[in-house]
């Protein structure tokens, strides 16, 4: 009997690249409003574009997630929530995206 995916693990293939520090970046619907993650991990909308950095925004045309984790929820002090997603972008690229605290991240980068 095949056991269930362990809670917030992502789905295969592993990233090829794990940045060494997270990437800013900016998630935004279609209409352009900022893709929020509530704590009930309800998305707002569909993720539609992604800018990192100072950079261009970049249309992402596939989305998975969120996939929830919860790191030292048993020490208040040094806990840690956030929400991971796959994207893939019109030019090809899949990415890795993290929101934590309303602050979405680029964590790592698909082959």
């Amino acid at each position: 009997m095949a056991e269930p995916p362990w809670p917030g693990r992502i789905p295969p293939p592993a990233p090829a690249v794990v940045l060494p520090a997270p990437l800013a970046a900016d998630v935004r619907d279609a209409a352009g409003e900022p893709v929020v993650v509530s704590a009930r991990l309800a998305v707002s909308a569909a993720p539609a574009r992604l800018t990192v950095g100072d950079g261009r925004p970049a249309e992402i045309t596939g989305w998975a997630g969120p996939w929830p984790v919860d790191e030292r929820w048993w020490a208040p002090a040094e806990a840690r929530r956030r929400a991971r997603f796959q994207v893939c972008l019109a030019d090809g690229a899949a990415l890795l995206l993290a929101v934590e605290g309303g602050q979405w991240l680029v964590e790592a980068i698909y082959d």
